[in-house]
């Protein structure tokens, strides 16, 4: 949504006219956040639908937020959440390194470095803490942390130590690899 965007210009919009311009404005972000959190193309789109579903069911309180996409990233949150959760039970495997391999072989040569280091990111990332892993990600898409407080539903203290935290625990994994 658009900063100027009132909670009555968004009461006056359907709910529906609202959830999808929600939904299409903040695709990019959440499929980043599902990319962090699963390698399983299909298990992400199961995920990205129980994330839509759950929307629709919150459409009315998401329309009547304070902070629209920080409610919706609090959605995602607690998605991916059952989801890691469901995974650890029945310990899902991640993605094969052979095959991330060939994924960086099939890039174009100029890309190849760029995309390494996007996968030594990805990989440093998914082997953070959940605590850590979900802070991260909610500021690599540019949440400030007033706004990670909210999603995380925790002080806004807690969220620039838990980022400190997962900044020096990202930085030593990267080096590690």
């Amino acid at each position: 949504m658009t900063a100027t965007t009132t909670t009555a210009d968004r009461q006056a919009q359907s709910a529906e006219q609202f959830l999808l311009q929600l939904w299409q404005q903040q695709q990019g972000a959440i499929g980043r956040t599902l990319l962090a959190c699963e390698a399983d193309a299909a298990a992400r789109q199961d995920l990205k639908q129980d994330i839509y579903l759950a929307l629709h069911q919150s459409a009315a309180r998401l329309q009547a937020a304070e902070n629209p996409r920080a409610y919706l990233f609090r959605i995602v949150h607690n998605v991916t959440v059952d989801h890691i959760a469901r995974a650890q039970k029945h310990k899902w495997q991640p993605l094969d390194e052979e095959i991330q391999a060939q994924l960086v072989d099939d890039c174009p040569s100029g890309q190849i470095g760029e995309q390494q280091q996007n996968n030594r990111l990805l990989r440093a990332v998914r082997q953070l803490s959940a605590a850590n892993r979900q802070v991260i990600l909610l500021a690599m898409e540019d949440m400030d942390a007033v706004e990670i407080a909210q999603v995380l539903q925790i002080s806004h203290g807690a969220v620039r130590v838990r980022l400190n935290r997962a900044k020096t625990e990202l930085m030593e994994l990267m080096q590690d690899e």
